[in-house]
């Protein structure tokens, strides 16, 4: 593709039929890659913002949709290169690398479209889940401008609010807290989760299972977290920050989450969810439903070759 690397671009290039040329954006960020968008003939986005697309490229791009890790299940060298890779190792390549194959040695959990995603459950007791991580302002190896700097400290004090204000309200019916990350140690030792261990993959999906609630906050650069989709898959109640990025289908406040602007109405909106069964339980099919026609993998992509094969 004209010299480009491929993952110099954050994203994944597909030729279809031997005549469409289809870009997969995946990068958090809103700003659109301008290398691909010229060669594409039809470029999806995960982080979709109308406004922010050219008037000359808008009948070419197109959102992706909500995302998060999958693998298609089967221990092919591409499944493990990618499950070898899927951080960067640049900073401690040889013990990292060790850890990989440690952990595919040890059959360790692999999220897989067979495991990552269920039904509702209309029987379990109302109970909230928010995990999450506190970001390092000073970039931990990486360059950041100031505006950055900034939106970290945001995203940061966001999810420290929310976790303290269900902690109180909702006591042992909430789990939550900072993954245990020495910076989340050192600025928000009284918020962080009880066990370090929870937050590996296979602890933490085996604990999401049980929590019938769930609550998203923005991501960098203003990206839905990837716990969205997980919650979507898994069909659960969701009370998210306003999303800033848009994706394909009907995902809308009110039917598939509620939306929260300040800590305070994250409480309000979680209350709602907790003291209704019937609410919650609505919700929950609501996104199973949005799962099985937009974010199962099979409907997400058949989309996306749809559309391109129209281009």
């Amino acid at each position: 593709m004209n010299g480009l690397g491929p993952h110099g671009l954050n994203g994944l290039f597909v030729v279809l039929n031997d005549s469409k040329i289809i870009f997969y954006d995946t990068s958090d960020s809103p700003t659109l890659q301008n290398e691909a968008l010229e060669i594409s003939d039809a470029y999806f986005k995960r982080s979709y913002v109308n406004d922010l697309i050219p008037v000359q490229y808008k009948s070419r791009v197109h959102p992706l949709g909500l995302n998060y890790e999958l693998y298609a299940g089967s221990l092919n060298r591409y499944e493990v290169a990618r499950f070898v890779f899927r951080k960067h190792l640049l900073h401690d390549f040889p013990k990292e690398l060790c850890v990989r194959i440690a952990e595919l040695l040890s059959l360790s959990f692999l999220p897989t479209v067979v495991n990552m995603a269920s039904p509702p459950i209309n029987n379990q007791d109302p109970q909230v889940l928010f995990m999450a991580r506190a970001w390092d302002p000073s970039g931990e190896g990486i360059e950041l401008s100031a505006e950055q700097k900034v939106e970290r400290r945001e995203i940061n004090e966001t999810r420290a609010r929310c976790i303290n204000l269900l902690r109180k309200e909702f006591g042992s019916r909430f789990y939550g807290g900072f993954a245990r990350t020495a910076y989340a140690m050192d600025n928000y030792g009284h918020l962080l989760l009880g066990d370090a261990l929870v937050s590996g993959k296979k602890n933490y999906i085996a604990l999401l299972r049980q929590y019938p609630i769930c609550i998203a906050t923005t991501g960098l650069h203003g990206s839905i977290g990837w716990k969205m989709a997980e919650y979507v898959a898994f069909s659960k109640a969701i009370v998210s920050e306003k999303l800033r990025s848009e994706v394909p289908g009907n995902f809308d406040n009110g039917a598939n989450y509620f939306e929260f602007c300040t800590p305070e109405e994250c409480l309000q909106e979680t209350t709602k969810l907790f003291e209704s069964r019937e609410l919650r339980f609505k919700m929950m099919q609501t996104n199973w439903v949005y799962y099985k026609s937009y974010l199962a993998p099979d409907q997400l992509i058949m989309r996306t070759l749809s559309i391109a094969s129209q281009s």
